[in-house]
């Protein structure tokens, strides 16, 4: 008993000293960075005044040079980072100009090759401040860890050549990963260069490797977009075939009201309702009579999107919802009420 309690109090003491030992070492820390700060901070302040000049003035001088070079590589990188996103234009080319002639450029390459990730994250970020990176940043868009590829996606926004572009698109086949979003951030940024490698991986990829890319197709609607939304409106993933739906709402085409009308008897609810939803869009008044008839499907996402599509279709649409409110169905009666009882002004649709 005596030597159970012994061991019970060695164990305690050794939990306390341990502990003590971490709370010095946090607190030694914390009053390093304070230090750290105090010191570093009036040298950032006459860093910051110094690149502003360059920029707003267009011209580097020396003194800018010499105090930018007396100043920590880590502190260089944390200043231009730090001010890149609030200059533009002339005023970035001057704020490039200073950092080669700082030296950056070569710093920023080599963060990029270091082991640790946020080293190469900080390298690209840098690159991205500064300009450059061609020749670096693109095999990164492979890097093993997701923040990483997330910077250099984002990196490719403001160097989109074809050849990075294609790059970009090839990866929507990627799996799904926390990079994903910045990649599909950067394609809708670069805007009308996409469209083509777009158009030709869809024609190509469907099911879960096609999604991300319609979720592009979508804020980058073009004619050279309708033969894979053609196409993909047959596919076997539901969620493909809704997106396909939509995009073909917003692009219209030949065979579009076709495939669309044929969509409305699919045998998934929101496939048959992001049909509904791309008829109204494309105002093709003749489906009305098959719209009405949906007001009767067993799914209330569907008969919703059903009155809407009545309703924003005009007149034809509004005198099938006003019969409807007799139909035998109630369900069909009770959302033909709702839909007439809107208010006039536009309605926003349902969120799938």
């Amino acid at each position: 008993m005596e030597l159970d309690t012994h061991l019970l109090r060695v164990v305690l003491l050794g939990q306390s000293l341990a502990f003590a030992a971490f709370l010095a070492a946090l607190f030694g820390h914390a009053v390093w960075l304070r230090v750290h700060h105090g010191r570093a901070e009036p040298r950032m302040e006459r860093g910051r005044a110094s690149l502003y000049r360059a920029a707003s003035e267009g011209r580097v001088t020396a003194e800018d040079v010499a105090l930018l070079r007396s100043m920590s590589p880590r502190l260089q990188v944390r200043l231009f980072v730090e001010l890149a996103s609030s200059l533009g234009g002339s005023h970035r080319e001057a704020f490039a100009e200073l950092a080669r002639e700082v030296g950056l450029t070569p710093l920023a390459v080599a963060l990029c090759r270091r082991r640790q990730w946020w080293h190469r994250v900080r390298g690209v970020r840098l690159l991205a401040a500064i300009g450059g990176g061609e020749d670096t940043v693109p095999a990164l868009f492979a890097d093993p860890h997701p923040a990483v590829r997330a910077e250099a996606v984002e990196w490719a926004a403001e160097h989109a050549t074809p050849a990075i572009v294609q790059r970009l698109v090839d990866l929507l086949a990627a799996p799904r990963d926390e990079s994903r979003f910045a990649l599909l951030d950067s394609l809708l940024r670069i805007g009308a260069p996409v469209v083509e490698p777009l158009a030709r991986y869809l024609e190509t990829h469907g099911g879960e490797r096609a999604e991300p890319a319609l979720a592009v197709a979508a804020g980058l609607p073009d004619s050279r977009l309708v033969p894979a939304a053609l196409r993909l409106c047959g596919d076997a993933l539901p969620a493909v075939r809704c997106a396909a739906a939509l995009l073909l709402g917003s692009l219209g085409g030949a065979g579009a009201v076709e495939t669309l009308q044929g969509l409305l008897e699919d045998g998934d609810a929101t496939v048959r309702a992001a049909a509904v939803e791309a008829l109204a869009r494309l105002s093709h008044w003749p489906a009305a009579p098959a719209l009405a008839r949906l007001l009767r499907d067993p799914a209330w996402r569907v008969r919703r999107e059903a009155g809407l599509g009545l309703r924003t279709l005009g007149s034809p649409g509004e005198l099938l919802l006003r019969r409807s409110l007799n139909d035998g169905d109630r369900f069909a009666a009770e959302m033909a009420r709702q839909v007439l009882d809107l208010p006039s002004a536009p309605v926003e649709r349902g969120v799938r």
